[in-house]
């Protein structure tokens, strides 16, 4: 929902975000500095500390990130834009593809499409098993930059042709999507985001150890945390999501993330009015539904019972 019909008790808080976002770029690109002299100086302890701070303040940037998906991270829309861009670049990734992304998610939550916790007739658990770990500790995020790359480096014609050609539903629907980004649009985002990242490396004097074990632990860090709302969850496009208690310091650095069935139910309400939606004070911890993710899928019988798994789009119940 636009912000045009967003109700005013849940304006925006434009200033208040473009200070978090400078603040999060900046400690962000801080701490790829102080990793840098960390390895050159051979001080593991301090590149350990840095790398653990960074997967930290790299929520943060998600979270903004995942603000301007929802072109309410400000209400002027190129400024919202710009600051999402900066953002999915610090990632990295390309803004257009992880927009398109997300917001298909909201359209697939709890699917077959996006069903990994269990296991469907017909699959292969130790597959499915495989597939499910290897998300979970850093497959998803690499997703990112990879799909980037090869939109970028792909050729329009024949992502045309093979999207006409596509009988694998599979396969369709990935070029579907791929068709939906705008690879065009990829293409800028991509060859900008690399001039910026070429100009902060020189400028920081970043070395590549430092940086890929700094992305390493986001990478670890973002992708299991990025399914403990949503595993074990009912199978409803827009139920199947936890509000999640969290130490209040951690959650205001997630900005309030961690409510996320409330953000399912009222996906136009900033983050910082986020609390006053929760309809009942969460009781399930964070910690204990982080661990729990890390049993292995389930065949689907286990999943919630059948009046529970709705799975057709629904209309999102909108706040007033």
């Amino acid at each position: 929902m636009s912000g045009k019909t967003r109700p005013a008790k849940f304006a925006i808080p434009n200033r208040l975000n473009v200070t978090i976002t400078l603040i999060q770029v900046g400690v962000s690109l801080a701490l790829l500095a102080g990793a840098s002299l960390a390895w050159t100086a051979g001080q593991g302890l301090w590149l350990g500390l840095a790398a653990l701070l960074f997967s930290f303040v790299m929520q943060t940037g998600f979270s903004l990130l995942h603000e301007a998906e929802h072109r309410k991270l400000h209400s002027n829309r190129r400024i919202n834009d710009g600051l999402g861009f900066i953002c999915a670049t610090l990632f990295p990734g390309s803004y257009q593809l992880m927009t398109v992304a997300h917001l298909n998610h909201h359209k697939a939550n709890r699917s077959d499409a996006e069903l990994v916790d269990y296991i469907k007739p017909g699959e292969s658990a130790w597959l499915k098993s495989a597939q499910y770990y290897g998300f979970i500790t850093g497959l998803i995020w690499l997703a990112a930059p990879l799909m980037t790359l090869f939109i970028s480096l792909t050729p329009s014609n024949w992502l045309a042709r093979a999207f006409a050609q596509g009988k694998n539903q599979g396969l369709a629907r990935y070029l579907a999507f791929i068709q939906t980004c705008g690879a065009g649009k990829v293409r800028q985002e991509t060859c900008l985001g690399l001039l910026l990242w070429i100009g902060t490396w020189l400028t920081l004097d970043l070395t590549w150890q430092a940086v890929a074990i700094c992305y390493a632990a986001f990478a670890f860090s973002w992708s299991s945390q990025q399914y403990v709302y949503h595993v074990r969850t009912p199978r409803h496009l827009i139920e199947g999501a936890y509000d999640l208690k969290l130490w209040w310091p951690l959650q205001w650095l997630y900005l309030h993330f961690n409510l996320h069935l409330s953000h399912h139910r009222a996906t136009n309400v900033p983050w910082l009015h986020m609390p006053k939606l929760v309809q009942t004070e969460p009781t399930q911890g964070y910690l204990a539904t982080y661990l729990k993710l890390w049993a292995p899928p389930q065949p689907v019988e286990c999943a919630w019972p059948v009046e529970h798994q709705v799975r057709g789009p629904l209309v999102p119940k909108q706040v007033a």
